[in-house]
């Protein structure tokens, strides 16, 4: 699905989300905010910087993060432990690296304590990720990004397929890093979770966005009509 004029801003310490339906243009546009698609026009601002044509490794280092569709073939490497997915970005850091040895002893200590602070279920660092639950799975990726300080998470579909406990766990975390001036981009197609978390909730369509609410003037008619595609301005008004 190709993007359409799409604009939008997302401010510190503010959950923005996108809902829509599935298949119109919210893939396309983590993508390219994440530098993973090139996009024909248009600009891509980090707080001023232009990220636009910067690669995904130096998106990443001007603070953005970014938590994939497929947590099993996007998010992690399957076969890495789950110590080697949690420094997975920083393996050219001097924290971890020197020249082309790996520091093993500190990326063992980082992750023991991630593992920890995140409650992730599994018999020891070493275990390879895609033997986890996909709660536990999209606990090492949350982890990952987390730890990194981002100033922008991309976050999308980040319960999909999760029990309610795991789900409710990523909830509390993303309104954690909302508190700590995180601004994060939630992209569902889960009403009840848009409605819950969302500051504001921009609504995608046939790649467009077609309107942003605050959450104030949203409700969950006027979002799911807009996820249909209607918005006409009678059947837009707020609890109707």
């Amino acid at each position: 699905m190709a993007l359409d004029g799409v604009s939008f801003s997302i401010r510190q310490g503010e959950i923005l989300g996108l809902a829509g339906v599935s298949g119109n243009g919210q893939k396309e546009l983590a993508e390219a905010i994440a530098g993973l698609r090139k996009i024909e026009s248009g600009r891509i601002n980090l707080f001023g910087k232009d990220l636009t044509n910067m690669r995904p490794r130096e998106r990443i280092d001007q603070g953005l993060g970014y938590i994939p569709e497929d947590r099993n073939s996007e998010g992690i490497v399957p076969s890495f432990s789950v110590k080697e997915n949690f420094i997975l970005k920083d393996f050219a850091s001097p924290d971890f690296a020197n020249g082309p040895f790996l520091k093993l002893k500190n990326g063992e200590q980082k992750a023991v304590e991630l593992k920890e602070k995140f409650d992730i279920r599994c018999p020891s660092v070493t275990t390879p990720a895609g033997a986890l639950s996909g709660g536990n799975i999209q606990k090492v990726i949350l982890a990952r990004e987390l730890a990194r300080n981002p100033k922008v998470l991309i976050a999308v579909y980040p319960t999909r397929g999760l029990d309610m406990g795991a789900e409710e766990y990523i909830h509390k975390k993303l309104l954690e890093m909302r508190s700590q001036g995180t601004a994060i981009l939630l992209i569902s197609e889960e009403l009840e979770e848009i409605m819950n978390l969302s500051d504001r909730i921009a609504v995608i369509y046939k790649g467009k966005i077609l309107r942003i609410l605050t959450s104030k003037e949203a409700s969950m008619r006027s979002i799911g009509l807009l996820m249909a595609g209607i918005t006409e301005p009678m059947a837009m008004e707020a609890g109707q």
